[in-house]
């Protein structure tokens, strides 16, 4: 039996008529005649005639044969495709459809094509550039010759998609959306009221136009950015920021395709209409490096007179003196050498911010990986009912961004809320609000922020623990622009007695990015400490490892549970402490596994489940590598008991399996039991945990006897 409901035979037809219904009411003032007149029209066509145009228009092929269009619920196709043509909702296929027939053929039809016609096409080209070359070098009429059947396209397509535009406010050329949403596989947001989502018909027009476009320039070829660059002087006017920013996004994409394409006159062009700053730093670059230094020097005096944000005048900062006033170094560079420098172990590699979590634990701070989490989850949780209550929050059921963020009108909308929530910040009464919140609203899907775990006691500490002006400047930050500060911040939250500090973690090679500097800057103006951790990887001999082994009910982590933890703690080839406990899988014991294991039911019915375990074997675990024989079963085993509880479980591994391999190869055999017999290694009770782990804890003695060796050809390997 499926687990999914059973849709209706014409559900895409309730679909589309939902779609229109909304859109009707809530677009009144930004439908126009022809909208209008679409909606009118198709009211009055058959119930069979709409469900085949309805079919026509959610498939992503635009042209039809009769044998594409049998459906189980629809008869008389040949009669409902007349109606649709003398109604003007299909209509024959034309020379203006050549280029859409063109792209449903797959590359194998295309390349046929071109050989039957002798079109010369090379290997290399991508589809786009087949699908030019037929449509180049073979009429139409050729084309369409070589098809027996009559073949049809749905009418309206321009007006189909701009009514799905102002629905879901992004391109679609179908109602998946909806389908997904009454199979229970998304979920959606109900709302009393929705707030269209476009203040005008010349919003909703522009932006549909200049999404259009840049969507065409995925997987365009050279002549598409061309035919582009010379139509799109005649467009209209940006008639809102919104529609400004897409047109920007467009101006920035043609004068990087022209920069690509050596022609800095037409990029430079291109980025001089764009108001982005990237356009600005391209501009500035191409011509510094055509020796236009008087007017790169406006430019960035410019920029720093009136910076469009901390950015830019970053950019404009550095650039100027390291070009104008003989700095040899970048500021990134600089920041990079002035911060901490940590060295940690090889198995390390891959995990800097793990590396750097234990790093800082070991001085005595309380680490938190926060990264971009905890500036959005604050927000969002203190100005929850301005985002999500209000009529209209949303544009629609399939939103989750609230419509208070766009064109960074927040602040503007909600000034006494603001206010007040800023003073009871400054004051040191957030928390009280915010738990309501979280008492309230805690799990709710939404578009600002996502919840995880501890979440509300990592709020709870952060804000007794931090200066409450500094976290009132970043949220007055982030109420004016909470888009453009939404990501950037640094990777790690530290707590500790004396305040809060937060750190960008890199490791080798790791360059900090531009809007990284920024949020650390802003941070930093706030009146927090921030800085940069960089974590450097060599075999450590102080390294602390946890060899552990596991004994469960089965082979599958999914399904199965753990039955038993034996765990041996050691440094520097010493074993310093371990950790053994039988668990109560709360499940029976298979009969074979207790053969093989000794574990019994009996044995463990009285044991502590593994939530009761959970606390003691993660402190256990603290700053340690996890080290096992055949590392990835016992790891996935707990990593999905931890997970049973909503908590993460992220260390570094050793397997001594492979190691073993590794540094003693050409041995009969890796198994726990041959590996012990062949080196002598005490093995009393196989298959119990504790026993298990000590022995691979003597696998790992003489593994890191090889591995730590600097002389050691494989002393820099991860084991």
């Amino acid at each position: 039996m499926s687990r999914f409901p059973v849709l209706p035979p014409t559900y895409y037809h309730a679909h589309f008529t939902e779609m229109l219904a909304f859109v009707r009411e809530v677009y009144a003032t930004v439908l126009g005649e022809a909208e209008h007149a679409f909606i009118d029209a198709f009211e009055t066509l058959s119930v069979e005639a709409q469900c085949l145009f309805i079919r026509m228009s959610n498939r992503k092929r635009p042209v039809f044969t009769v044998a594409d269009l049998v459906y189980a619920e629809i008869g008389e196709v040949e009669w409902r495709l007349e109606e649709l043509v003398e109604t003007g909702f299909a209509r024959p296929i034309g020379a203006d459809d050549y280029r859409h027939w063109l792209d449903t053929l797959t590359r194998p039809m295309l390349e046929q094509m071109a050989r039957d016609q002798g079109v010369a096409i090379q290997r290399q080209w991508s589809k786009a550039q087949l699908v030019h070359a037929v449509q180049t070098h073979i009429p139409f009429e050729a084309f369409a010759a070589g098809f027996s059947a009559s073949t049809w396209v749905p009418g309206h397509r321009d007006t189909v998609g701009f009514l799905l535009y102002l629905y879901f406010g992004k391109l679609s050329d179908n109602l998946t959306a909806f389908t997904l949403r009454d199979l229970g596989v998304v979920s959606v947001r109900g709302q009393t009221a929705y707030q269209a989502r476009f203040a005008s018909r010349e919003e909703a027009l522009g932006g549909h136009l200049y999404t259009q476009a840049l969507k065409s320039l995925k997987g365009a070829t050279p002549e598409d950015y061309r035919r582009l660059a010379e139509r799109v002087g005649d467009w209209p006017a940006a008639a809102t920021p919104f529609v400004e920013d897409l047109r920007d996004r467009l101006m920035h994409d043609l004068g990087r395709f022209f920069e690509r394409q050596k022609d800095g006159d037409r990029a430079i062009g291109f980025y001089a209409q764009s108001g982005l700053f990237e356009s600005q730093e391209r501009t500035i670059r191409l011509l510094h490096a055509r020796g236009d230094v008087e007017r790169v020097q406006g430019l960035l005096e410019s920029m720093l007179d009136a910076p469009a944000h901390d950015e830019a005048f970053l950019f404009a900062d550095d650039f100027y003196r390291r070009k104008f006033g003989k700095k040899r170094t970048s500021v990134f560079t600089d920041l990079l050498r002035d911060g901490e420098e940590i060295a940690a172990d090889d198995l390390y590699r891959g995990l800097p911010e793990l590396a750097a979590i234990h790093h800082y634990e070991a001085q005595g701070w309380t680490a938190h990986h926060v990264e971009n989490g905890l500036w959005p989850a604050l927000f969002g949780l203190l100005f929850w009912d301005e985002l999500f209550e209000q009529p209209g929050a949303l544009a629609s059921g399939f939103d989750w961004m609230p419509q208070a963020l766009k064109g960074n009108r927040f602040a503007a909308l909600f000034p006494e809320a603001v206010a007040q929530r800023l003073k009871a910040l400054e004051e040191g009464r957030a928390w009280p609000l915010i738990a309501d919140t979280l008492a309230r609203r805690e799990g709710r899907e939404n578009g600002v922020f996502g919840w995880w775990p501890g979440l509300g006691d990592l709020m709870r500490d952060f804000l007794s623990a931090a200066s409450p002006a500094a976290v009132r400047d970043i949220v007055v930050a982030l109420c004016a622009d909470f888009q453009g500060l939404r990501d950037g911040f640094p990777d790690l939250m530290l707590i500790g007695p004396n305040g809060v500090k937060f750190i960008e973690v890199k490791g080798e090679g790791d360059q900090v990015r531009r809007h990284q500097l920024a949020r650390l800057n802003l941070l930093r103006q706030a009146g927090f400490e921030a800085g940069i951790l960089r974590v450097g990887f060599r075999p450590d001999p102080d390294q602390v490892y946890a060899v552990v082994d596991i004994e469960t009910t089965g082979g599958q982590s999914a399904y199965e549970r753990v039955t038993e933890i034996g765990a041996v703690k050691i440094r520097n080839g010493e074993i310093i402490d371990t950790w053994q406990s039988l668990i109560n899988p709360e499940r029976r014991i298979p009969p074979f596994i207790t053969e093989l294991t000794g574990i019994s039911n009996e044995m463990v019915k009285d044991a502590p489940r593994f939530a009761e375990i959970a606390d003691t074997f993660e402190t256990f675990m603290k700053g340690a590598v996890f080290v096992a024989h055949n590392v990835n079963f016992d790891y996935g085993f707990l990593s999905a008991e931890y997970r049973r509880l909503e908590r993460p479980f992220r260390y570094p591994k050793l397997c001594t399996v492979a190691s073993m391999r590794r540094h003693f190869p050409g041995l009969a055999a890796y198994g726990l039991a041959p590996l012990s017999r062949h080196f002598g290694i005490e093995l009393k009770n196989h298959h119990r945990a504790l026993s298990d782990a000590m022995a691979a804890a003597e696998l790992l003695k003489m593994v890191n006897e090889k591995r730590l060796s600097p002389l050691s050809p494989t002393g820099r390997g991860l084991g």
